[in-house]
Parts: structure tokens; C-alpha cells; sequence
């Protein structure tokens, strides 16, 4: 239920001066009872929170609401501070964005009026990754400088904007970071890094999570984005590392997306230019554009906005440790990412001379910042949303005109489950589905009834495009991350773009649990299921967990999954095997993710600390043991003695060493995803080497690429062909030792040797075409299966995961 706290209009507060109604605000030092960013000190969400409904209790300017519910259960909270005037049609200007975010079949009267009677909406994000501390503390100045002060640029800004503030996109994030400061604060261990992800699946992550929307924090925003709000800019406050520029703006480095709006693009060069004019008028310095951050990729908290008309604008300011303030001697000091030196340049124009920097000078930047940005708005409010309305006006029209008009999923998709979560994630993020009622022709093709219908044409549909389109990386600069990102391919659903459609009804798909209504389903009697629906594989698990067998079947037959059958051929499974997460009291994302995937699935975990393997004697307690992508030193050395309280220091040593050995001679499951494979090599000595460590010319750091499956009972019923992400990942080869495999070692799947990358970028891809990615071996009694990629990556790979079943359920 959503709560709003709105001011009290008082009777007489028409008749209160500006100076008298400010002192009924309180600032946040007087909240806090302390200066805001001062050294060894942080707000925790509990005192951010409570100071910006204080703040709402006494201004008629100021509304807070509740808008959702955290991961662990915090309150989600969004302020908006405007004149009242602007709150009392709040209604109003949120239908006027909406109409600018859609405006098919505007007239000429009705866009003017339009654009007369519009207020730009600006949304800042806060707090997004928790252990950069600053964007909490400087909202609540903020707040309270756009709420009080009758400095020309925040009248103005009240005037003529209505300004959104979420204080903080991670409120757990918070208290946890926050919780561990104080505890370590004038100890040894001070600032020392987190025993545990700051949120709860993501950690850092969090910020990769704005197009698969799995995280109960992202999909509150995009709801409020897309659905509520439709702001005209969107600023996201950040913090990087604290060794070259002091602050980063835009313009953002190459290379540039094809579906971003030219005006979107421009949009942003202007704001940020205009800040790093600003700033430096101000004295500061340390500043630099154009550096480092590109407008590439399609999953973070300023790039979705971007792809939906929304002019996306990164800060990054330089870190301190927490609250602990840090000396910077200049020769310590590095360029900005690529510039040559550090000194001044067209980018850098006036570098920071060295010294201390603190709390306080992050939030010093950050005000002027906002103080730039609110003044370029509150100028030429119409300026703003007439670029905005242009720019839908355009796109609208380059999907009438351009290629494809559109696409299709098909009926004849298999993993229903895959497809509903498609449909969920598209609409959250604003895109309109349709079912055809009747098979029907698109290029010249006849697809059957109940297949769904996406157009282009429609007020999200360039943010379509880059979702449903396969990605082709620019020459140029070598790319730093994600390369390719198409969902579909990652979900592992079947779609295909068209040109020219003709159909007759169709139906608008509002709720995702129906997506696949009346899709095709295999010929199975009332014990089978489709091995290649992920629904399937939820119904196996909870089938295993209330005591019943599923069977894995035979290529021969299907592959299916076969419930309660004594005599089924296959693999048969009583029951869930005990499945051990290796857990540092450390923040690993790619275990969070792996702790998320089998969640998604309702399959249980045991999260297995260091201490715990030591110990020994896992078959007590154990029949999986999985490794998250760890390297060598990290399992075994741990978090080195002396930078953390003892008992969170330490690997796994040689006697956790011995014991997971053990484990798996004596008949357990260990399953190594990626860099954990070659740990896991070497522990046993398996005849198999990982090819991408030797291969100097091969790169590919966030890829989709094709793979296939190698026939062999675990892999009945895979599909032809695999789509998975590769990001630095690994491929092995197996070798003979005097004829034989010692142990038996088996490949399950192997990298293509033709067409091998799907989406992004490779460079030299013939060093892992034709490779595995995935191989089993046979240790004495138990297993060990190695995979060269991470199947749980960032929650995107779907089609993966059930890889990753195979081996847990069917193979222990």
C-alpha cells in the first residue's frame, strides 16, 4: 500500500515569511545532532529516513512516500519537493510527463498547450552502491537547500521543476555498511572491507540488475520510472576509486549505442559541460569529462533511462574509505581513464593539487553539482521538454519507417517459463505486448495463434530494440565490460523480427503469469514434464523436496522429466540432495547470484563458511558442495590475518584442502564455476587444461556467445543450441595421459566452432571454438563438473540454469 506523508497546511501559512517558515525546518546536523560528512561519522537509513519526513512534516513544500519494501524489509521511500502549488496538480504534471513519454497522435493545439502547461521532472538517485557513502548524507542537504532556501537557484528550481529524491536506492545496503563502520571505527580494523554482500544477492552487482529486474529495489524504480513518474532527467551519484579525478561528468567516452536519441545524447553534453563549467567557476577542480564511462552497454541505473527518452546523467567522485579521510600526496595521484598524464587537458581541465580529501568535500562537490543542474533546468524548463517530446515525436517515427517494425515470440517456444519472465521484465520496463488470437502471416511466413506480438511502434520501443537485437560492437577502443546483452538469447527464448505484418485480433498481454497461455506443449502424460520449461524444473524440485523420484529420461526419450516411475530409464532422484554454497565472510556477487538462482527455483542451500569445510567430514552434511567463481588465493588464503577480526580471516588451507577432496572421493558432487575450475584442476590433477590463461590474443569480457551440447544422459533433452554469457570466462580442452583419461572425464558442452559469437564482441575466437565449457570427471566415488562460465551471471543467463541443474540434481 503506498503511504503519503504530506506536509500540514496550516491556516495561516500563507502569511509566514520565507525566513520564519525556514526556521521550521531543521537542518541535518540539528537531526543529526552532529555536522553531515564529517569525519568517522554516517547517517544510517533510520536517521536519513526520519530527517526527510521531519523535513515533509514542516514544509508545505516537501511530500514523502512509501513506495515499496527492500529486500529485508526496510521502507522504500521517494521525496518530491516542488512549490505547492506544483504539489496540489501533482495528478496533472505527472499526466503531462506521460504524455510527453507517449505522444502518438498529438496535434499541434494540444502539444503547445502541452508545453506550456508541463514542469520538467528531475529524479536523483542516491545511495545506489552502499559503501559509497556519500549521496545519503548529501540528500538530506539537498533536501533541505531546495526546501529553505531563497537563493535564486533553488526558488527558481522550485518554480519551475518538480524534483524527485530517492535517499537512498539500497536502504540495507545502508545500515549494513553503516553497522560494520561503527563497529571497526578506531580499531585496527577500520574501513576494513564488509564480511558479507552489502545486498543481499547483488552486492555491487545492483547496479547490473536495471534490465533483468530481479532485485525487489530495482523494480520498485522502474516501476516508479516508467509507469508513474516519466521524468525528463535522471541523475545517479556515485563514488569511484580515489586516485585520479576528483569528480567525474559527462559528456560520456565512446562508443555510443545506435538506439539512443541524438537529442538525449546532446541533452546530456550540455548538462554536464555546463557543470564542469559551473564547478570550476566555483574553484574546484579535479574535474573531468569524457572519460572512463561510455554509452554503450544497457544495464545500469543511467543507461536504461537513457534508452527510454530520459536524459541519464553519472556523477563519480572520488572515495574515501567509508568515513575515514585520505591523503593524496599529487604523486600519488593517476590520470584520468584515458588521458595520458596527469595534467591539464580539454578533459581535465584544472587537476586537483593533492592532499587530504574527505567526506565533506565529496558532498561539497556534489551540492555545486546539483546546483548547476537544477539552474540549467529551472533557465529553460521548455527547452527540456520539448527535447523530450521531439525526441518520442522521432523515434516514433523511426520505428514507422525503419527495420524490423517489430517481433515475434513464437508459440512454439518451449520454456514457458522463460518467456513469462521475459514479459514480466519488458512490462515493468514499460514495453506493450499482444497475443494474436488467430495463426497469422508475417513476412510472408504463417505463425500459429497465441504467439505474441511486440511492435516497434510504440513509446519504449528504441529500449525494445536494444533488448530484442543482437549486438555488434563498434571498432575501435577494445571494450571494458559488457559487450552484448540479448535477452532473449540469455532467457533462452525463440524470437524473430519482422517487416510486414498481417493479423487479424490482437490482445494486450498485461499479466506475465498468462505470457504463455496457449503456447504449444509436448505430447506428455500426467507423470512427465518438459525437461525445457523452467517451470518444469520447479515443479521437479518441489516434487523432490516433499520426498517423491523424478527421472531424468533418455535422449531417446525425450529427455523429459518423469515423476515417481520405480522402473523410468534415465537418471532417477529421490529426494533434494544437501547442496553446500562455499560462503567467504567476504561480499562474492557471483555467489549472491548463485544463492539467487536457486532461490528462483526453491531449490535449499547451505551456506558453507571456511571454518565449516575445515572441520572436515562433509558427507554429514553435504551432497553438492558448489564453488562460486573464486580464485585459487581466495579459497585458499581467505581474507589475510590482521585485516579483520581472526575469526573471519583465513581459506580454506590444507585442511579444507583435504576435506573437500574427501568429499568428493567418497562419493559427493562438487561443482567449480569458473575461476574456481582451475582450483579445482589442480586439486585433483585432472588431465584437463584451461585454454584462455595461454591464449594472448583472445579477449571477450562480456559476450553472448553460442554453444552445444555433447550427447551424454545428463544433457538429454538440451536443446541444439546454448546460448550463454562468457565475461572473461574460461574453455578447456582434455588430453590423454598414455591413451587414457585418468580420471574418466567427460565433455558436456562445448563452445561453437562456427558462428560462435551471438551478440557483443571476441577478438581471436578461434582459441575456444570447438572447446568445452562444460566437463564432468569421475573421481574415485564422486564427481566433479567444471564450468568455464558462470550459468547464474548476473541473473541473466536463464537458459543456463538449467545446465546447472542437471548437474546438482542428477548427478549426486
Amino acid at each position: 500500500m503506498r503511504v503519503v506523508t504530506l506536509a500540514p497546511i496550516l491556516a495561516l501559512s500563507s502569511a509566514l515569511t520565507p525566513g520564519l517558515f525556514a526556521q521550521a525546518v531543521p537542518t541535518p546536523s540539528e537531526h543529526l545532532g552532529r555536522p553531515v560528512a564529517s569525519d568517522f561519522t554516517l547517517a544510517d537509513w533510520s536517521e536519513v529516513a526520519s530527517y526527510h519526513r521531519r523535513v515533509a512534516a514542516a514544509s508545505d513544500r516537501v511530500l514523502v512516500e512509501s513506495v515499496g519494501t527492500t529486500t529485508e524489509g526496510r521502507e522504500f521511500l521517494l521525496t518530491v519537493v516542488s512549490d505547492p502549488a506544483n504539489l496540489a496538480r501533482l495528478d496533472e504534471i505527472r499526466a503531462d510527463a506521460r504524455r510527453i513519454a507517449d505522444p502518438a497522435g498529438i496535434g499541434v493545439d494540444e502539444r503547445e498547450a502541452l508545453l506550456q502547461r508541463a514542469k520538467p521532472i528531475l529524479f536523483c538517485s542516491l545511495g545506489m552502491h552502499s559503501t559509497e557513502t556519500s549521496p545519503p548524507q548529501f540528500g538530506m542537504e539537498l533536501l533541505h537547500a531546495l526546501a529553505t532556501s531563497d537563493e535564486p537557484v533553488f526558488a527558481a528550481a522550485r518554480r519551475e521543476l518538480v524534483v524527485v529524491i530517492a535517499p537512498c536506492l539500497n536502504p540495507d545496503g545502508l545500515d549494513h555498511v553503516v553497522d560494520w563502520y561503527r563497529r571497526t571505527v578506531a580499531s585496527p580494523y577500520e574501513a576494513a572491507g564488509l564480511t558479507q554482500l552489502y545486498q543481499r544477492y547483488s552486492g555491487h552487482d545492483n547496479n547490473r540488475d536495471w534490465f533483468a529486474l530481479t532485485q525487489a529495489e530495482t523494480r520498485i524504480v522502474t516501476r516508479e520510472l516508467y509507469h508513474r513518474w516519466f521524468p525528463h532527467v535522471y541523475w545517479d551519484v556515485h563514488e569511484q576509486g580515489r586516485n585520479a579525478e576528483r569528480f567525474f561528468v559527462p559528456p560520456f567516452r565512446d562508443p555510443l549505442t545506435p538506439n539512443v536519441s541524438p537529442r538525449m545524447v546532446t541533452g546530456i553534453d550540455e548538462l554536464g559541460t555546463r557543470a564542469l563549467f559551473d564547478m570550476t567557476r566555483e574553484g574546484l577542480t579535479g574535474i573531468a569529462t569524457g572519460v572512463t564511462y561510455d554509452m554503450w552497454w544497457n544495464g545500469g541505473n543511467r543507461n536504461v533511462p537513457v534508452r527510454h527518452r530520459i536524459l541519464g546523467l553519472l556523477t563519480e567522485a572520488a572515495s574515501v574509505r567509508f568515513a575515514t579521510p585520505v591523503f593524496l600526496p599529487v604523486g600519488s595521484l593517476s590520470a584520468p581513464n584515458g588521458l595520458g598524464a596527469y595534467a591539464p587537458s580539454n578533459r581535465f581541465p584544472a587537476p586537483w593539487p593533492g592532499g587530504w580529501w574527505r567526506l565533506r568535500d565529496i558532498v561539497d562537490y556534489e551540492n555545486a553539482f546539483a546546483r548547476s543542474l537544477l539552474g540549467s533546468l529551472a533557465r529553460e524548463p521548455r527547452t527540456w521538454l520539448e527535447n523530450a517530446l521531439s525526441a518520442a515525436e522521432e523515434d516514433l517515427e523511426r520505428a514507422r519507417d525503419g527495420a524490423p517494425r517489430g517481433w515475434i515470440v513464437p508459440a512454439s517456444n518451449r520454456d514457458h517459463g522463460a518467456v513469462e519472465r521475459l514479459v514480466d521484465v519488458l512490462l515493468l520496463s514499460g514495453i506493450r505486448i499482444f497475443r494474436a488470437a488467430e495463426p497469422f502471416v508475417a513476412d510472408g511466413r504463417q505463425w500459429p495463434a497465441a504467439s505474441l506480438v511486440l511492435p516497434r511502434e510504440q513509446p519504449y520501443g528504441e529500449y525494445l530494440k536494444g533488448l530484442m537485437e543482437a549486438q555488434v560492437y563498434p571498432e575501435g577502443d577494445d571494450p571494458y565490460d559488457v559487450a552484448g546483452w540479448t535477452l532473449p538469447l540469455l532467457f533462452g527464448v525463440s524470437r524473430v523480427a519482422y517487416q510486414a505484418l498481417e493479423v487479424g485480433e490482437l490482445a494486450s498481454v498485461d499479466e506475465p503469469a498468462l505470457a504463455a497461455q496457449g503456447f504449444a506443449r509436448p505430447v506428455l502424460d500426467a507423470n512427465e514434464r518438459d525437461s525445457r520449461d523452467s517451470h518444469a524444473w520447479r515443479e521437479a524440485i518441489e516434487h523432490l523436496g516433499a520426498g517423491g523420484s523424478v527421472t531424468l529420461s533418455p535422449a531417446a526419450r525425450g529427455g523429459s522429466l518423469r515423476f515417481d516411475e520405480e522402473n523410468a530409464l534415465g537418471i532417477r532422484r529421490a529426494g533434494l540432495p544437501r547442496i553446500g554454497v562455499v560462503a567467504p565472510w567476504t561480499g562474492v556477487k557471483n555467489e549472491g547470484w548463485l544463492r539467487w538462482m536457486l532461490e528462483h527455483f526453491g531449490l535449499p542451500t547451505i551456506p558453507c563458511r571456511f571454518e565449516m569445510l575445515r572441520a572436515g567430514d562433509l558427507g554429514a552434511f553435504l551432497d553438492v558442495l558448489v564453488i562460486p567463481s573464486l580464485s585459487a588465493s581466495a579459497l585458499d588464503d581467505g581474507r589475510r590475518e590482521g585485516s579483520v577480526p581472526a575469526h573471519f580471516a583465513g581459506g580454506l588451507g590444507a585442511d579444507g584442502r583435504a576435506a573437500v577432496a574427501d568429499f568428493v572421493r567418497g562419493g559427493g558432487t562438487l561443482i567449480a564455476l569458473e575461476r574456481a575450475s582451475t582450483w579445482a584442476i589442480e586439486l585433483f590433477g585432472l588431465l584437463v587444461d584451461e585454454l584462455t590463461a595461454g591464449a594472448d590474443d583472445f579477449a571477450c569480457p562480456g559476450s553472448v556467445l553460442r554453444a552445444h551440447p555433447v550427447q551424454h544422459a545428463l544433457t538429454a533433452g538440451v536443446g541444439d543450441a546454448q546460448h550463454l554469457f562468457f565475461a572473461n570466462s574460461l574453455a578447456f580442452r582434455t588430453r590423454d595421459e598414455d591413451g587414457e583419461h585418468a580420471p574418466p572425464i567427460d565433455s558436456l558442452l562445448e563452445y561453437s566452432d562456427t558462428q560462435l559469437l551471438a551478440s557483443g564482441w571476441i577478438a581471436d575466437p578461434e582459441a575456444i571454438a570447438g572447446t568445452s565449457a562444460w566437463v564432468r570427471a569421475r573421481v574415485a566415488d564422486g564427481r566433479v563438473h567444471l564450468f568455464g562460465f558462470r550459468p547464474q551471471y548476473r541473473a541473466w543467463s536463464q537458459a543456463a540454469f538449467l545446465l546447472f541443474l542437471r548437474a546438482a540434481l542428477f548427478d549426486a
